[in-house]
């Protein structure tokens, strides 16, 4: 064997999750645990033992492998994903890392010492655009791993289950391991994840397995604190004390201090997430909707009014959404319904939102509003979104403009009203994933730079992005541009902008 692989230090022994999750046989794998317990480095280190344990090809002896690596943006890929990969398996000792699209480690190693040569071709890749989804779709894969699974719809996992055990080919010894692996921090409880792993649980010989790192930290109760609790290790943030879980796992790979310091200046649910490795909704950045107050803007079971039309705010993306509201003569806006899917194209997508509105608003006049980078016509079919709607009985209209910053305000404007005593948006309870784009699930990324805290312009695209610009559709597309646009921004013309994007892909 080579020096690369002798020296390649794949000791999990002293964690015992992570030992018993890289000796598990299930074909779909999934580890959850806290920030620095080590799911990433392992998730890294079971793609080259899977390599090295791939049969020989007959062909010529090599062992070749195929894997794909999965995150869902590129700047999260390039900066956290391929960072870990690097740092156990180094350009300098493996070989040079391709940074061209799609990015990609492929690793041979000669044969040597009666040891048989290893071809690895690991990609990496990420999701943010429909085309890279399609091309996820078209590969012929050994095994993949879900960076950070929880930031991804369960459609992504789906797709590889059928593309996974693909390659090699049967000339060159077929796949001997055909494997899914997964690693995320905790969730809230109402993801895909913790439905499958705690509510939901598969049975059978191909069911799906997830494993439960401990939590970094415990809380210490004021009682049983010693004289002096910050020199015997114990720390205070969030209004609690701390002290490092004696079973916390990869302990011997952190530098002293490390959570310690970790949970200085963070809020509770911060570290019930990251720390303690709990189920928990933690806001990440700064809310794009930081106008939106949960607490004063919803109501219980909130009824239309048969007297108004129902406005319906629809994103094509990745993942189509739809946002059904409508607006009173007074000006306010109450959300009656969403519609926020995770595994269909538009075709399915537009039979769904069509049956939504037959079934809940039948008596309604209806006015659809959707992204003006619909209008764009795709490649194989020659047809718009808009296009298709229509060919399904449904008019839709494309807003004035897609500009992200006339959309926030237009979005934001009717929180700032205050109508005969209440606000001037309020949300139907029962619109769950709204409610939380709107709380900080749709946010900016903060930017790390040293001397203050800065935030992206664009906001992070994620499972709440579709949802909430679903809803800045519907009020932009609702009139409230008009008010941002009348006096004083009166050079605004509106505009449709392009997108390299397939609203087909799915």
């Amino acid at each position: 064997m080579s020096n690369a692989i002798a020296n390649l230090n794949l000791d999990f022994s002293t964690s015992p999750t992570v030992w018993k999750f890289l000796n598990d046989k299930s074909f779909v794998r999934g580890l959850m645990g806290p920030v620095g317990s080590g799911k990433s480095y392992a998730c890294a280190a079971e793609i080259m033992i899977k390599a090295v344990n791939q049969v020989q090809s007959p062909r010529d002896g090599i062992k070749y492998s195929r894997f794909v690596v999965v995150r869902n943006s590129y700047p999260e890929l390039r900066t956290t994903t391929i960072k870990t990969w690097q740092e156990l398996f180094p350009e300098n000792i493996w070989g040079a890392f391709r940074w061209s699209p799609p990015l990609t480690h492929h690793i041979k190693l000669p044969a040597r010492d009666n040891a048989p040569g290893i071809d690895c071709e690991v990609i990496f890749l990420a999701l943010d655009q429909p085309k890279d989804v399609r091309k996820l779709l078209s590969m012929e894969l050994t095994g993949a791993w879900v960076n950070e699974a929880r930031e991804l719809p369960k459609a992504v996992i789906d797709g590889l289950t059928h593309r996974v055990g693909r390659y090699p080919t049967k000339a060159d010894g077929g796949s001997t391991n055909r494997f899914i692996i997964m690693d995320t921090n905790p969730m809230d409880d109402d993801h895909w994840w913790y439905r499958l792993a705690e509510k939901e649980k598969m049975k059978g010989k191909f069911a799906w397995k997830f494993f439960k790192q401990p939590g970094a930290v415990e809380e210490v109760i004021q009682d049983e604190l010693p004289e002096n609790p910050e020199a015997n290790g114990f720390v205070y943030s969030a209004n609690k004390w701390w002290m490092q879980n004696p079973t916390a796992e990869n302990q011997k790979n952190l530098t002293a201090g490390y959570y310690e310091q970790t949970l200085l200046g963070k809020n509770i649910d911060w570290i019930r997430c990251y720390a303690q490795g709990k189920y928990t909704y933690v806001q990440e950045g700064k809310p794009v909707m930081s106008e939106y107050d949960d607490t004063l803007m919803t109501e219980e079971f909130l009824e239309p009014d048969i007297q108004y039309p129902v406005q319906v705010g629809v994103d094509f993306g990745l993942t189509p959404a739809a946002i059904f509201g409508q607006k009173l003569p007074n000006g306010q806006w109450r959300i009656l319904h969403e519609l926020v899917t995770f595994d269909m194209g538009l075709e399915r997508f537009g039979y769904m939102l069509k049956g939504e509105l037959e079934t809940r608003f039948p008596k309604y006049d209806v006015l659809v509003w959707g992204d003006p980078a619909g209008q764009k016509r795709d490649e194989i079919f020659e047809v718009t979104a808009f296009d298709h709607l229509r060919t399904i009985g449904l008019v839709a209209r494309p807003t004035a403009t897609n500009d992200f910053r006339v959309r926030r305000e237009a979005g934001a404007a009717p929180m700032n009203r205050l109508i005969q005593g209440k606000p001037g948006l309020l949300v139907d309870k029962r619109c769950k994933r709204l409610r939380k784009a709107l709380s900080g699930g749709y946010h900016f990324k903060r930017v790390q730079i040293s001397g203050g805290e800065r935030f992206k312009d664009q906001p992070n695209k994620n499972e709440h992005s579709h949802v909430g610009d679903a809803f800045m559709y519907l009020l932009l597309g609702g009139g409230e541009h008009k008010r941002l646009t009348r006096g004083g921004n009166k050079n605004f013309t509106a505009s449709v902008a392009s997108a390299d994007f397939d609203i087909f892909a799915w």
